[in-house]
């Protein structure tokens, strides 16, 4: 028997630790034992393919082949991967500019996301809208090449008329020859990146990337395949939309960046939170609390506590590369350190507090900077919610706040006992 229990625990141990080219020798086993060993052998296979799969998703590596239907231990991960591979064609579609998509599954995030797809719409038929109308100038145009030559001076969009097989220029406006005079290349470039697959009469539209002399521009073009005269040609108008693109950059930026600091926001945390809890990370919470932040408002004004609040966040910037810091709100961050446990973490924070409080900032200043801190190391073991290890993290803050006091009052009445 004994021969038998060390067999089996070897085996579940190699497999618990992955060990390579793990075998159960099954004849070496008592007879009585034969049938657990196969069921063993098979668990033991499911969660090898189960732990593989996990690592893979853990990665982002979704070109990872699930494990077989058979293997039920890793059903619920074959959802994951179900729901961020469609996550994934989804995000790949609205680039397209397939703005109906919606995510009805990730809690806060579809509500980004959606939001997102709902404004990148509106600015789309925005520009829709525009196009309507440039088509409508452009059909009346077309009325006469004489009365065309003279009105395309007076739209401020570029609008060539190019021989397709020559690509020469057969009519330019003001704006075209702005374009023309800073880069003699520039037709050429249009003819490259427009999308020739069609030369049907019609009008058709694009949005292309141009990239001159370092800078990137984004052209939305209206084209038209015509006949001008006996030369087949193609009539452009093009706008420039390089600030709505950059708007657009930018609004996304804002989504997950606080004004003030420029760190993080509490949307961003608590979503990386939810993630690494998700990913069972080995990880440090740091719930932050600026002290004194209202004595400053009050008795120095808003500025110097809006100064607080930055300086601040620039020391906890400083931690490391891998740091997330984000700003809840008001006076409170949260800052997420991977692969550090409790004392890790609290040897960290000492450091990053003293630095707060002999901030050179403070030279001839009447008041201080500190702040107090709760922590709570995560790792893989976790089964709480990010939720309650938010939560567990305040309640930690606030008794380092409420013990911190009591040391500054204990401070204060020794000195005034003493005379200082």
């Amino acid at each position: 028997m004994s021969v038998t229990s060390d067999l089996l625990f070897a085996y579940l141990r190699d497999v618990f630790y992955g060990t390579p080219d793990t075998k159960l020798e099954i004849d070496k086993l008592d007879e009585d034992f034969s049938l657990f060993a196969k069921g063993l052998t098979y668990f033991a296979r499911c969660f090898t393919q189960y732990n593989d799969f996990a690592n893979a998703l853990a990665r982002g590596d979704l070109s990872v082949t699930p494990p077989p239907p058979e293997n039920e231990l890793a059903a619920p991960l074959k959802s994951l991967y179900t729901n961020l591979r469609r996550l994934t064609w989804q995000s790949k579609q609205v680039a397209m500019g397939d703005y109906k998509q919606r995510v009805d599954f990730m809690g806060e995030f579809a509500d980004a996301f959606n939001t997102m797809v709902e404004q990148l719409a509106d600015r789309q038929k925005m520009l829709e809208d525009e196009i309507i109308v440039s088509q409508k100038h452009a059909k009346a145009l077309e009325q006469s090449n004489l009365l065309l030559s003279r009105l395309t001076h007076y739209i401020p969009q570029q609008i060539f008329v190019i021989a397709l097989n020559s690509h020469e220029v057969l009519l330019i406006n003001e704006m075209g020859i702005y374009e023309v005079d800073k880069d003699p290349d520039y037709v050429n470039k249009l003819m490259r990146l427009l999308p020739f697959h069609h030369n049907k009469a019609g009008s058709y539209y694009t949005e292309v990337l141009i990239d001159q002399k370092d800078t990137e521009r984004y052209l939305a073009i209206n084209y038209y395949f015509v006949q001008w005269g006996k030369v087949s040609a193609v009539a452009l108008i093009a706008n420039d939309i390089s600030a709505e693109k950059r708007q657009l950059r930018e609004l996304e930026n804002y989504a997950y960046h606080d004004s003030l600091t420029h760190v993080f926001n509490r949307f961003y945390g608590m979503l990386t939170l939810s993630e690494w809890v998700d990913a069972r990370r080995r990880f440090a919470l740091f719930f932050i609390d600026l002290d004194n932040l209202k004595y400053v408002n009050d008795r120095h004004g808003h500025s110097e506590g809006d100064e607080y609040i930055i300086r601040v966040s620039k020391h906890l910037c400083k931690v490391s590369d891998d740091t997330v810091v984000c700003r809840l709100g008001g006076d409170e961050f949260m800052m997420l350190i991977p692969e550090i446990d409790k004392n890790e973490a609290q040897r960290l924070i000492e450091t990053v507090s003293t630095e707060i409080e002999n901030d050179e900032y403070l030279d001839g200043k009447d008041y201080s900077y500190g702040i107090s801190v709760g922590i709570v190391a995560v790792d893989e073991n976790n089964d709480l919610p990010f939720s309650s290890v938010l939560s567990m993290a305040d309640e930690r803050m606030y008794e380092n706040k409420r013990t911190r006091k009591k040391e500054r009052r204990y401070q204060n009445e020794h000195r005034e006992w003493w005379g200082f």
